[in-house]
């Protein structure tokens, strides 16, 4: 159950987290009593400048099956709900639930998992041709598995999926780049190869992960390329142990955690992707108990690039 007295308290961030936050927060309880109070004691919040928030709330689901409950009621099956996380987020955007977020258990990107991504993204879309899904998915395929299924942002209201990759080397090929931008001199291949080569920069630290973000919606594969900048480790101790089961490795991983949350705000905001007022609030948006720095992502296409902020309590 959403604690609104707790949320009442922090809302001090002009920007990430104020009293309107909470007003939202607080009318989505009263429209969706039974589906707010039977989510955990969190909250997800994605934020864009310039765009309206999103709203999420944490629920378990079982684990192990080859069947997911959408939110409307029906039923899909694939094989890769087997391996997802044992939690789900649902997050809404004026006041309708937009999105749900699966985590994975991170399979390898292969053939069986590409086939499995393009039927829930059929599913998801209505669009039964996804041939150039299945495309840009072959092309990441490595011989070495360097990709990892992450996450699924699904949305049936805008028959849109997003799928994040957990990315293990620092480039991507120049055919992946002809794919969504045709010719080197065009504005997507420009843009999309500009944010890839800052990423590598970034990815070399050790303290930060990153995954690629494709998107596929029922008109087909989106001209644009997303990366989602997070941290290696949690700011608190794993669930279901505490600091003090091993307070040295639990001190190295929160400060691993407090150094990417730094450098990905600050190389955001160097870039020109993060104003410096949101980065001054992400940054000490963790002083808060329970606050949590979920991913920085950044997507490039034809007009440039855009930020999105996903951060929350937990």
């Amino acid at each position: 159950m959403v604690n609104l007295e707790h949320l009442s308290s922090i809302s001090k961030y002009p920007n990430l987290f104020n009293s309107a936050d909470v007003d939202a927060i607080r009318e989505l309880s009263e429209i969706y009593p039974e589906i707010i109070s039977s989510a955990h004691d969190s909250i997800g919040l994605i934020k864009s400048e310039g765009e309206v928030s999103k709203y999420g709330f944490k629920y378990s689901i079982p684990t192990g099956i080859d069947q997911y409950e959408y939110f409307d009621g029906h039923l899909g099956n694939n094989v890769l709900f087997k391996y997802m996380n044992k939690y789900k987020f649902l997050y809404f955007k004026n006041n309708v639930m937009t999105n749900e977020i699966l985590s994975f258990e991170s399979p390898a990107l292969i053939d069986p998992s590409i086939d499995a991504l393009c039927q829930l993204a059929a599913e998801v879309t209505g669009n039964t041709d996804t041939s150039s899904l299945r495309e840009v998915l072959k092309m990441l395929e490595p011989d070495d598995f360097d990709y990892e299924i992450s996450t699924a942002d699904i949305s049936v209201v805008d028959k849109s999926i997003r799928i994040g990759l957990l990315k293990e080397s620092t480039s991507i090929s120049e055919d992946v780049l002809k794919l969504y931008g045709t010719r080197s001199n065009t504005k997507t291949y420009q843009n999309i190869e500009g944010v890839s080569k800052l990423v590598d920069e970034l990815v070399l630290d050790s303290d930060s992960d990153v995954e690629i973000v494709i998107e596929f919606n029922s008109t087909g594969l989106v001209k644009e390329i997303g990366y989602a900048l997070s941290t290696t480790f949690s700011y608190d101790a794993p669930e279901g142990t505490t600091a003090q089961d091993n307070f040295g490795v639990y001190l190295e991983r929160h400060q691993s955690h407090k150094t990417s949350v730094s450098n990905i705000s600050s190389s955001a905001t160097n870039w020109y992707w993060m104003s410096e007022e949101w980065q001054k609030e992400i940054v000490s948006w963790e002083e808060q108990p329970k606050a949590v720095h979920g991913a920085t992502i950044i997507t490039a296409g034809h007009d440039g690039t855009k930020l999105e902020l996903v951060y929350g309590l937990d």
